[in-house]
């Protein structure tokens, strides 16, 4: 089947199937972390200070595309963003600033005007225009492309040039969340003349791609290593390359990678398994920096007709799951209790509204007594509750593990549903892999930063993610206003009341979220140590420590 319910489920870094040994970091005596340090983690590195020659950046995994169109993984969103421009640009503390589009405004609510840069050139030397434009964002929109934003653009009723350098957006109804959109995967321009030669091959090691970016591909062998060199007619200035090479590697393994980062053979990465990190944090040569992230980790009910139904069994499900284990077994007590249901690396505006928000919600409290009055009065004492894991996923089956101890300790009936690590993803992708199964968990983000980027893929009835059926109309009116208020305060008034619904509701049970982790060598800085690094290219600020 062609996958295109996996925008965003995809993306978690535990469930793909080709992630091997994504982990759950060994047990230490780490506490929690405060959420005051966590609210206050760096979004950049310290600034380089000169120039490096190369080097060498872990995936997972290799990449299997460079099509802006089909990225929805962190191999290949951390490429992408290295080789592409989007319209708009996420900067590293989630606000959006000008891209592509120079300038950019509402001219009605259902009109967005792009004023494309001046002087703006792809690799190959042909300037970007606004048919280049029109081009790559109807290709999202083109079910032959099969991609996985058409649903994020779903309110882009035309797509028209409008002067010789503005495109027009006309929108079947006001969509203020489109910006957001605009400065992600979907908002990335191609020339369209190389796109359509290539064809079907665009994306692929046979027929490369054609950005703006401030690298482009230089060699590509699939299996092997992917480089991008210095684009030297880069448009910004302010981004011009520090690092003249970069190799990507893909690195499936954790204790290789531990390995090769304490010879130098890689210089840093983004880390999507933590089962290693005490190891890591040894490393002489090497040093991890914490930043906000977008993620948050997930217990999703995969239907709501048997015992997940009852709003009381998930509360109660809530209250029985011991976070402060989870958060030190996992990822060494770096993450902090859901007092909302997104991380607060998502809040890409109004920060002072959803911190006030956030400071003002309750702590998440491990309450068994609660928790099992709350299933006594729904009648669920021994009702079965099966989990689905796969014990070749580590965290995955720490989490159910987790979950499976705090059922049975509340008086439900749970037990496990285990598949190989290539079957996982079937949970997301497939309604009879998950007929018997009620639950599952996984990691998972927003295209950009807002919470609202995430509550939508799973609580609306359309929503990428919405695998139960879950439909709460006043859940959906309250994420309406907020994806029409053209005021930013407004529209976080609107997320922040769509979020308390979500908590009071949990039609997805939150874990916990836990901080991004940046490893590098010790000689390397400037890097974001924020989410950012998946959607914009700020890579090209890697260089020389000072």
């Amino acid at each position: 089947m062609r996958i295109t319910t996996m925008k965003l489920v995809a993306l978690a870094t535990c469930t793909t199937a080709l992630l091997a040994g994504c982990g759950g970091r060994p047990e230490t005596a780490a506490t929690a972390i405060s959420d005051s340090k966590f609210l206050g983690l760096p979004s950049m590195t310290s600034a380089a200070a000169g120039p490096v020659d190369s080097a060498t950046w872990a995936l997972y995994r290799d990449p299997t595309t460079i099509d802006p169109a089909l990225a929805f993984d962190y191999p290949e969103n951390t490429v992408v963003s290295t080789l592409c421009d989007a319209l708009l640009r996420q900067q590293p503390d989630g606000s959006l600033t000008p891209g592509l589009a120079s300038e950019y405004h509402f001219d009605t609510p259902t009109s967005l005007v792009l004023k494309l840069r001046a002087g703006v050139r792809f690799w190959d030397g042909q300037p970007m225009t606004p048919a280049d434009v029109v081009f790559s964002l109807q290709r999202n929109l083109d079910s032959q492309t099969g991609g996985f934003y058409s649903t994020v653009l779903n309110r882009i009723s035309a797509i028209t040039v409008d002067g010789p350098d503005r495109v027009r957006l006309t929108l079947s109804g006001a969509d203020y969340w489109l910006p957001g959109e605009l400065s992600s995967m979907a908002g990335v321009i191609v020339e369209e003349r190389y796109a359509r030669g290539q064809g079907q091959r665009y994306g692929t090691p046979e027929g490369g791609a054609m950005c703006t970016g401030p690298y482009k591909l230089a060699e590509w062998t699939a299996g092997k290593s992917l480089k991008v060199a210095v684009n030297p007619d880069y448009w910004d200035p302010s981004l011009k390359p520090m690092t003249r090479q970069i190799d990507f590697r893909g690195v499936s393994n954790a204790a290789t990678l531990t390995t090769a980062l304490s010879t130098g053979e890689i210089s840093g990465t983004y880390l999507t398994d933590t089962s290693t990190f005490r190891e890591l944090e040894q490393i002489k040569n090497a040093q991890i920096h914490m930043g906000p992230s977008g993620e948050t980790e997930f217990l999703i009910p995969a239907n709501l007709t048997g015992v997940l139904g009852d709003v009381r069994v998930r509360k109660a499900l809530s209250l029985a799951f011991d976070r402060n284990s989870f958060s030190n077994a996992v990822y060494g007590g770096n993450a902090v209790g859901p007092r909302m249901s997104t991380n607060p690396g998502t809040w890409g505006y109004a920060k002072d509204a959803f911190t006030a928000a956030w400071n003002a919600a309750p702590e998440p409290a491990l309450d068994l007594e609660q928790a099992k009055q709350l299933i006594r009065d729904a009648g669920a004492v021994g009702k079965p509750l099966v989990i689905g894991t796969s014990t070749g996923l580590s965290t995955v089956n720490t989490a159910a593990n987790a979950w499976l101890e705090a059922a049975n300790a509340i008086g439900l009936n749970a037990s496990l549903r285990n598949v190989s690590p290539q079957n996982y993803i079937n949970f997301f992708t497939d309604p009879q892999a998950r007929e018997g199964v009620d639950a599952f968990s996984t990691t998972t983000y927003g295209d950009y930063a807002d919470p609202a980027a995430l509550i939508a893929s799973y609580t609306e009835p359309k929503g990428a993610q919405n695998y139960s059926g879950y439909d709460n109309p006043q859940l959906h009116a309250a994420l309406e206003r907020a994806r029409t208020a053209a005021d930013p305060e407004q529209r976080a008034a609107a997320t922040i009341e769509a979020d308390r619904l979500v908590m009071a509701d949990l039609p997805w049970i939150p874990m916990v979220h836990p901080a991004l982790f940046l490893i590098m060598d010790k000689k390397l800085t400037g890097a974001p140590s924020s989410f950012a690094y998946m959607q914009a290219p700020w890579l090209a600020k890697l260089g020389q420590g000072q």
